[in-house]
Parts: C-alpha cells; sequence; structure tokens
C-alpha cells in the first residue's frame, strides 16, 4: 500500500491505514482526521439537528418546570399526566418559529391530548386561564408573539443555549420557587433569547 503522504510503499497494521510509520506521515493522518471530524461537527452542517435538539431540551425544562411546581395534570383536559407526558405548544412551532422556545408558551400534557385531541387549542386556553389566571393566558396569547415578533438566532446561540438549558434541567431542584410562571421568566433570562 502506498502511503497517502510520502507517496512510499508500506505495510497497513490495520485495516484501511493510509498512512505509513513515519512521524511527518503519522501527523499529517492525525491533522486530517480532526480536520474531517470538525467539519463533521460543524455547527452549521447540523443546524437543523441542534434546533431540534434544543426544542426537545427546552420541552423536556418545560415539563420539569411543572413538576417541580406539583402540576401533575394536563393542562388541557386537568387529568394526572401519565408516562407519556409532552411539552405541549400553545402556539404551533411551524407558524412561530420566532417563539418556539419561549417556556411560557410550553406546558406539560398528555400525549393524546397534544397530539390527537381536536379541543386541544380550547382547553389549552381554558388550563392556562385555570392554573395562572386570565392576565396570564392574555401574556401568552397576544403579548408573546406581539413582543418577539422577530427573534434571530444564529447557529451557534442554538448550539450554546443547548448547553445552558441541560444545566438549567440539572440545577432545577435547588430552586425554592413553586411558581411555575415565575420558573419560567428565570430560565427564559438565563437562556437568553427572551429578555
Amino acid at each position: 500500500m502506498r502511503c497517502k503522504h510520502c507517496k512510499e510503499t508500506f505495510e497497513p497494521l490495520r485495516f484501511n491505514q493510509k498512512f505509513c510509520l513515519k512521524s511527518e506521515c503519522i501527523a499529517k493522518g492525525y491533522d486530517e482526521h480532526w480536520k474531517k471530524r470538525k467539519k463533521e461537527t460543524s455547527i452549521d452542517v447540523h443546524s437543523q439537528k441542534h434546533k431540534t435538539t434544543l426544542q426537545n431540551e427546552i420541552n423536556k425544562l418545560s415539563r420539569m418546570i411543572d413538576e417541580h411546581c406539583g402540576y401533575v395534570t394536563c393542562i388541557d383536559c386537568d387529568t394526572k399526566l401519565d408516562m407519556q407526558v409532552h411539552g405541549a405548544h400553545f402556539h404551533n412551532v411551524k407558524g412561530n418559529e420566532n417563539i418556539r422556545y419561549n417556556l411560557h408558551g410550553i406546558h406539560s400534557a398528555t400525549s393524546q391530548c397534544n397530539r390527537f385531541d381536536s379541543e386541544h387549542k380550547t382547553r389549552y386556553k381554558i388550563g392556562l386561564v385555570n392554573r395562572y389566571g386570565l392576565e396570564y393566558f392574555e401574556y401568552v396569547s397576544n403579548e408573546i408573539p406581539q413582543k418577539y415578533k422577530s427573534v434571530h438566532l444564529t447557529n451557534k446561540e442554538i448550539f450554546e443555549a443547548i448547553a445552558v438549558v441541560r444545566k438549567l434541567q440539572r440545577t432545577l431542584h435547588t430552586y425554592k420557587s413553586k411558581d411555575g410562571c415565575f420558573l419560567r421568566t428565570i430560565c427564559n433570562n438565563i437562556i437568553g433569547f427572551y429578555k
């Protein structure tokens, strides 16, 4: 086999070995390997993957806030949450990209209500009013979309926010407050998209 760097013939010691064992050739091989790895894990290459990961982590954080605050029932149907708990969005994610990560618009719901219930939107509204009051409902339904009409996040900001959200998940139990509205505001401020 020919070395990819010095072009001399060598006997490979492992499958798919492209460089001989001269120190400069080994170094060249490591350089190529790490350049390829860096490109594969580039923020730009996987931006959609990072958006999805961040959304999943935000949804998990929202569910954790509800659990921490003792909200053990579905925001829609008010039945006890089962094993399939979703972070249900008040505003459709695809139509409201600007507020998809805002914790005030995400509350725990059963998978049945979140995915299949035709009355989801109506009962979600009632659930917000019952749990937090009419003023909060107005804030979530009208003020948030007006306040954050345009939120442009870079791929780097989304990537970095994943680590911030995961740290919030690990430390949420240390927060004394049992007010879900207050904790959502605190977490939104720490994440930094909706100050």
